[in-house]
């Protein structure tokens, strides 16, 4: 199955005041369609002003509540036997209520990444985790509960997966319509994620594995939109300050062959603001550098704008190498030499544009390309340098209506959100069931407590015609209308 990306990624316009036809939610006191806003720069709170301590598991509905399970870490590194599942519940998503330790009675080892699904055949919830006895020999543990909030009693502290004798790491759990249940997860040695079909009472696995679908990722979460199956995963971070991507893959069976189509929380290159400054004649350039695979890539996001758009370069070249010393060589340095570029625009990934007009005029010690670029309003474009020129391209200036400029060496860019995926939750809002990426922000703690770092929830995932899911926004703050 093949998927595309969308040529205009549009903005989610998200309500500001609370809905007029709000209703009460009588299970929980909640207003139905109340606009819910959630700050990324405060930390979460319980009802009596404590930081909640929860992370690397999920936040996940359950009899009308918000019930979050996750790991306390405390004032700990995060790598010892002090760590310990705890439940939050909140109706709201704002104010939690802290209901204590998830799973008391367990054998004594490094725990991290809890996470609960309910059974309706059996009227259990299970709870899930992954566990070091020594560090890193990981194995999986179940355990139950009749109530979301716990306490789970212990079922098997070594569950047996397809991939076992690899060791087993992060990992994520998801429920279809049909409640047959899946794990998607990784091993420990070469981090390589599968997904595994879980046994009727989800207590175990049918060991039914659909096969490698990524290797050297961690913290994979899956969910289902529209009959399409999505699982995110991204490079091992392992509690990394500076956050991972997201890699989307997109299946129609779980246990079949998985598409790779974006990832959402990495830019398409490194950011280049000195292209970007109004200074054209410069020796503060960015140079595409020439290596092994050939020459690193400009590509740009052109605004969305009426009119006949227009996108200029401007390429130094005062500064062409020369001879020294060679008293019979007539050459001087370099000739000036004008570059030509392959252009390609992006939609379900990169297609190849075509001819695309370009004028060039020389100026003292630059080149001035204006490429006409009318038929990519508000597309994104790039720009590769062909092989045989002979050295680095040095941009000072790139002019024209754009929304950003990158560099890219064709690996993947920086991230967008410098979190770790935690999990991707699907919401219920009166806009339908909507889905929230979150993660958490390694090394934020304002208090230098690893327990109190951050976490990140993102506003509803946008989701094209095709159900690609549109890059990630940094925000200060998210409005639900739940």
């Amino acid at each position: 199955m093949s998927y595309y990306y969308p040529l205009v990624l549009s903005l989610l316009t998200l309500l500001l005041c609370t809905c007029d036809s709000a209703q009460n939610d009588g299970s929980t006191g909640r207003t139905m369609g109340e606009v819910t806003t959630i700050s990324n720069v405060e930390p979460r709170l319980t009802k009596d002003g404590q930081i909640v301590d929860a992370h690397d598991g999920r936040i996940i509905e359950f009899e009308g509540a918000y019930y979050w399970y996750g790991t306390q870490y405390g004032k700990t590194n995060g790598f010892t036997t002090a760590n310990e599942y705890h439940v939050y519940r909140s109706d709201d998503m704002v104010t939690w209520e802290h209901l204590g330790p998830a799973l008391a009675d367990h054998p004594e080892g490094v725990h991290y990444r809890p996470h609960v699904i309910y059974n309706a055949a059996s009227k259990q919830y299970v709870l899930w985790y992954n566990w070091y006895p020594t560090l890193w020999e990981g194995h999986f543990g179940v355990a139950v509960s009749d109530s979301p909030g716990g306490p789970f009693t212990l079922v098997n502290d070594d569950v047996k997966v397809t991939h076992s004798d690899l060791g087993v790491g992060d990992f994520g759990l998801f429920v279809d319509a049909d409640q047959t249940a899946y794990i998607s997860y990784n091993t420990i040695d070469g981090h390589r994620v599968s997904v595994e079909k879980l046994s009727a009472d989800y207590l175990g696995s049918t060991l039914e594995n659909g096969g490698y679908i990524a290797q050297y990722c961690e913290a994979g979460s899956m969910f289902k939109r529209n009959g399409i199956y999505y699982l995110l995963t991204d490079y091992t971070c392992c509690f990394c300050n500076q956050g991972a991507g997201a890699r989307v893959y997109m299946s129609d069976d779980p246990l079949s062959e998985w598409t790779l189509t974006n990832n959402i929380n990495r830019r398409p290159g490194r950011q280049a603001p000195l292209l970007r400054d109004d200074v054209t004649f410069t020796t503060h350039y960015a140079a595409l550098a020439k290596g092994e695979q050939g020459f690193e890539s400009l590509i740009v996001d052109l605004a969305a704008k009426d009119g006949h758009p227009q996108l200029t370069l401007y390429h130094f070249t005062g500064d062409r190498s020369g001879q020294c010393g060679e008293v019979d060589n007539p050459r001087v340095h370099q000739d000036i030499v004008v570059p030509t570029f392959t252009v390609d625009y992006y939609d379900h990934g990169w297609q190849p544009a075509g001819e695309v007009a370009v004028t060039t005029t020389p100026k003292n010690m630059l080149t001035e390309m204006t490429f006409d670029v009318d038929r990519f309003n508000g597309q994104r474009l790039r720009f590769t340098p062909v092989a045989e020129y002979s050295y680095p391209v040095r941009l000072t200036e790139v002019a024209g209506d754009l929304d950003g400029v990158y560099i890219s060496n064709g690996q993947p860019g920086p991230v967008i959100i410098p979190a770790q995926q935690t999990y991707v939750m699907e919401l219920k809002t009166s806009n339908g069931n909507e889905f929230i990426w979150m993660g958490d922000l390694w090394g934020s703690a304002s208090d230098n407590v690893k327990g109190h770092d951050y976490q990140y929830w993102s506003s509803p995932l946008r989701f094209d015609s095709l159900g690609w899911i549109a890059p990630l926004e940094l925000e200060e703050e998210i409005r639900v209308a739940l």
